[in-house]
């Protein structure tokens, strides 16, 4: 449901451009997911480029004006951008992750950055530039040119747009350094989005009862289930146990002649 919407979202923002006359310079797309009912995700801190920034305020913008009671959080190291590399040979589209993206964009000013030069302008911790910048640098498309071509990097080492460079191929899809997850980020994602669903359901249960004041398990598992499916799939299991929570906490209480019908407590 989510993408659904996005995709609903897309359009508009679409559709807010044209009619607000507004020109980003380039093709803008942005995915709008509800917190909770997908995995967390490490934000790092990044300077965007100004053309990127542009894209950011003009959706936020647009976004805010269509509702006031949620708030974007923008996970750029899961976005992606396809440049065009301007090469002596020829011009070659590019696909590759935002921060790479920050990266090459810093060479339409100048000619040459040192691994700290980069690091100062676009705000990514020494340790995350260092692999983004040898999948630019070191890897099988080398779009950027090492100095000293080793292949550790140091904060001292100069890079420079490799013009030089081609390919068979007029689109390339650059390695995007895919973050390996831990065991233990795993698990703790899992446990965030057991415990937000948790939340969820308890909220539904809640709304139905408020709403109908009586009802039998069996017809409050199927509403509640009918309210969430859009967002997730609950267990009957999870609904019985967030029932049997809320009537510990005096939300619910079991009707005294039948068991089986629970009664909303205001």
């Amino acid at each position: 449901t989510d993408m659904i919407v996005s995709k609903d979202t897309q359009s508009n923002f679409q559709s807010f451009l044209n009619s607000s006359e507004s020109s980003l310079g380039m093709d803008c797309s942005v995915t709008v997911l509800t917190t909770g009912f997908w995995p967390t995700y490490k934000v790092d801190e990044v300077a965007l480029p100004m053309e990127l920034l542009r894209c950011v305020d003009t959706f936020t913008r647009f976004y805010e004006s269509r509702t006031s009671h949620r708030k974007l959080k923008w996970i750029h190291n899961l976005g992606t951008c396809v440049v065009i590399g301007r090469f002596d040979a020829k011009p070659i589209d590019l696909v590759i992750s935002t921060y790479q993206a920050c990266i090459l964009m810093l060479f339409n000013q100048e000619e040459a950055y040192t691994t700290a030069d980069i690091a100062a302008s676009t705000k990514l911790s020494m340790e995350e530039l260092k692999k983004y910048l040898q999948t630019l640098s070191l890897s099988k498309h080398q779009i950027l040119t090492k100095n000293p071509k080793t292949k550790e990097i140091s904060d001292a080492d100069s890079f420079t747009f490799n013009r030089k460079f081609t390919d068979r191929q007029r689109k390339i899809k650059m390695s995007l350094l895919v973050t390996k997850v831990s065991q233990d980020e795993k698990q703790s994602t899992k446990q965030t989005v057991d415990e937000d669903r948790k939340h969820a359901v308890e909220a539904s249960i809640v709304r139905v009862m408020k709403a109908r004041k009586t009802m039998p398990h069996s017809q409050l598992v199927m509403e509640v289930s009918q309210q969430l499916m859009k967002l997730f799939k609950p267990e009957p299991k999870v609904i019985k146990n967030r029932i049997e929570s809320l009537i510990s906490r005096e939300y619910l209480e079991r009707d005294k002649d039948n068991q089986g019908i629970y009664k909303y407590l205001a």
